[in-house]
């Protein structure tokens, strides 16, 4: 067998490998180290010591009680975390002693990936920490393909976040574990990440009232991104209430969630330098890098492709760190998540200039299921026509028939077609197989660049927009539109007209790139 699973030890920096099927221990930020007086009464000791495998034994060790989320779906972890005082269960229940990533997670697993890790070549190094924030570190997991050594190749960086409603989820969940196996099969050195959720940074502010300014109300509203220790002792459970709920929740503070994404965009920035230092030693090609995310976790993806950390909404409220040059060089590229969208409060817009900053490579791609609940599909239609207003390469695969959760439709091993129009997409975009058309000036030298295409019509096109504000999300006029009358004929409730229409220069004349290869084998598949 060929699966080794590294573990960072918790004293040093230093990761070791362990043999086969060893799964690495939590790094436990409680103050006491000792299990000394520990009890494990009520946790069925010698039913789990005469077999470790039973599925409450094994759910038990895969408990992480150091963190925070959301505890109404995991009693079982809350019931034991209580009962060992947030210690790790690798170090104090005595049936975890061989609890091992693969056998947890292989029954979870879609048929694509079920009994088959340990056989493959995929290397994992678990819980690296990668940055502190809030008074808390925060870990990433890499995986590689072993057969694509470090040493020969380089590969793109692929970032992995999971969902969750930016209130809880997991780099741990064993469909996240599944996604980054697969990422890293497909040729990519990958990091799946934790990240700050509300939990880590808010107390609570009556949702009718506005949050206070940053630092200004003690224990309410946001906290400091440099605190020296957690807002919470780090447990399972302990958060403000009002963290209970996913972000999008109507006991939600919608401020809070309107910059929860702000949060995991710089966290994962934070991800992408960590790699990128370690680019030598995993074999990283910095210059390439996708971010493929579910839920909250491709909202993530899609921030990270459309705003550096220049860009805040009410920084004076969160005091989020913003603008940092180090951070802002770093782009992703590809985009590619499930069940994502984005909206725009007022002052935090995609516009030009935050278009100027995003890779030249930017390009996204959605899958989405046309019932969602969570995320309605509707958001991510708006997202697609924001993206086309200004020209940015986008996809969205609507599904007919599904909800939010489409892993297991994705992964269905009957249609591999499903997994693989996603990574035919960020194939078809990925540095540096996409010339920069735009700065080529010469038609001659234009034609004779692969992927490139001189256009020279039609000269004039039809502009739609908003008749008080030009930029999203006031109201959504189709910016660049033939069509008169489906542009004049959008009306407010009160049925006013609320976009204006004429003839403009055409902004896609001369050198531009070529129709996507993508689009060209969606169609065909369509026909």
């Amino acid at each position: 067998m060929n699966l080794f699973v590294k573990q960072l030890s918790t004293t040093t920096t230093t990761t070791t490998m362990l043999t086969l099927l060893l799964w690495t221990a939590r790094i436990s930020w409680s103050c006491a180290t000792s299990t000394s007086g520990m009890t494990t009464r009520g946790l069925r000791v010698n039913k789990c010591n005469r077999n470790p495998q039973l599925k409450q034994c094994q759910q038990q060790c895969g408990c992480e009680c150091d963190e925070y989320w959301n505890v109404k779906s995991s009693k079982l972890c809350k019931d034991v975390c209580d009962k060992i005082n947030n210690e790790s269960p690798i170090d104090v229940l005595p049936w975890c002693t061989n609890y091992n990533v693969i056998d947890a997670c292989d029954g979870k697993f879609s048929d694509k990936w079920k009994g088959k890790w340990k056989n493959s070549m995929i290397e994992a190094v678990m819980d690296v920490t990668y940055m502190k924030a809030y008074g808390r570190n925060f870990t990433l997991n890499f995986f590689t393909d072993t057969n694509r050594s470090v040493d020969d190749e380089l590969l793109p960086l692929a970032l992995v976040i999971h969902g969750g409603g930016f209130n809880s989820g997991s780099k741990n969940n064993c469909k996240i574990i599944e996604d980054s196996l697969e990422v890293a099969s497909r040729g990519y050195r990958t990091i799946a990440i934790n990240y700050p959720m509300c939990g880590a940074y808010w107390s609570h502010v009556d949702k009718e009232f506005p949050v206070p300014e940053f630092g200004t109300v003690q224990g309410s509203g946001w906290y400091a991104w440099d605190a020296d220790k957690p807002l919470y002792p780090p447990a399972l459970g302990l958060q403000d209430e009002q963290c209970k709920w996913g972000g999008a929740h109507p006991g939600a503070h919608p401020d809070q969630y309107r910059q929860a994404a702000e949060v995991a965009n710089l966290a994962g920035r934070y991800a992408m330098e960590f790699a990128h230092n370690k680019a030598q030693e995993w074999g990283i090609d910095v210059d390439s890098t996708i971010c493929h995310g579910t839920s909250a976790g491709a909202i993530t993806c899609y921030e990270m492709v459309l705003f550096d950390t220049t860009i805040r909404y009410r920084l004076n409220v969160s005091g989020i760190p913003s603008s940092i040059p180090e951070l802002d060089d770093l782009k992703v590229d590809v985009a590619a998540g499930r069940a994502g969208a984005l909206s725009f409060p007022m002052g935090r817009n995609v516009t030009q200039d935050t278009v100027d900053t995003m890779s030249p490579h930017a390009a996204v791609y959605n899958l989405h299921g046309v019932d969602d609940d969570v995320v309605p599909i509707e958001g991510a239609r708006f997202f697609m026509n924001v993206l086309a207003e200004y020209d940015v390469p986008h996809y969205l695969n609507e599904v007919e028939g599904q909800g939010h959760s489409l892993e297991d439709w994705q992964f269905d091993v009957s249609h591999p077609e499903r997994l693989n129009e996603m990574f035919a997409f960020i194939d078809d975009y990925l540095p540096p197989n996409k010339p920069l058309c735009d700065k080529i000036s010469k038609k001659k030298e234009c034609k004779n660049t692969d992927g490139c295409t001189y256009v020279t019509k039609p000269k004039k096109v039809g502009e739609c927009w908003n008749r008080k504000q030009k930029t999203y999300p006031k109201y959504d006029c189709p910016v660049l539109s033939d069509n008169k009358g489906e542009c004049l004929g959008l009306r407010n409730n009160k049925d006013k007209k609320m976009c204006k229409f004429k003839k403009v220069a055409n902004p896609n004349l001369g050198c531009q790139k070529e129709k996507s290869k993508f689009f060209s084998k969606m169609n065909e598949i369509k026909k």
